[in-house]
């Protein structure tokens, strides 16, 4: 089950996005060795002071199994001024219809978790869960900065996306900047994948409403 927080249901939610925050540090600081800012035990930044959305999947016993961050690109985000080298010249993505993907995280006691296929069942609820929320807002493109690794995962899942530019090592991986287009198709793939029936979300909502809730 996928559940949405904006910045103020996250106010009325401690434990959950307290939940998310160390999550984040257990898997960008702790597992991956990111160079990744801290804040006692959580890994949290200036995005996160940017008004976005967390996208978080929940087991059926109610355990966090894994989180997104979702921000528009018309605001501060992660391509545009922290990692431009990605775009590898291309211009900035500043446009309504394209927001972007960050912070994409499994809890890694839970990552065996698997469909029959193996695909970790908490990612592809994520995954759909974005397509779910951007169809229903008209969205163009998501857009994400991530590793070769995870782009890797991403293809197994059905959305291999397309590279905006080529990877970059940077810090102690090698990252790049994949563009996704907004589908019925790349969704229905997805849940076909993963064996996923109906909606994930919680409520269904659009972007919008998500961040008027």
């Amino acid at each position: 089950m996928i559940r949405i927080f904006n910045s103020r249901t996250a106010k009325t939610s401690p434990r959950e996005i307290d939940a998310m925050f160390r999550l984040r540090k257990r898997v960008f600081h702790d597992f991956l060795k990111w160079d990744v800012s801290v804040r006692d035990e959580w890994e949290i930044d200036n995005y996160d002071a940017a008004n976005p959305l967390y996208v978080l999947s929940y087991s059926e016993t109610g355990r966090l199994r894994g989180s997104l961050r979702l921000l528009p690109t018309l605001g501060p985000n992660m391509l545009d001024d922290t990692f431009p080298v990605l775009l590898d010249g291309s211009p900035e993505i500043r446009s309504a219809s394209v927001w972007e993907s960050s912070r994409f995280c499994i809890d890694p006691e839970i990552s065996q978790d698997r469909a029959s296929n193996q695909v970790t069942v908490a990612a592809a609820e994520l995954m759909c869960g974005v397509g779910e929320l951007s169809l229903a807002s008209g969205l163009s493109h998501i857009v994400t900065v991530t590793d070769v690794f995870l782009e890797r995962m991403f293809r197994r899942m059905g959305c291999p996306g397309e590279r905006i530019g080529a990877p970059h090592r940077i810090g102690s991986v090698f990252a790049v900047a994949v563009a996704w287009e907004v589908t019925e198709d790349l969704l229905e793939r997805m849940k076909a994948v993963a064996t996923i029936d109906g909606t994930v979300l919680e409520q269904a909502m659009s972007l919008e409403t998500a961040r008027a809730a």
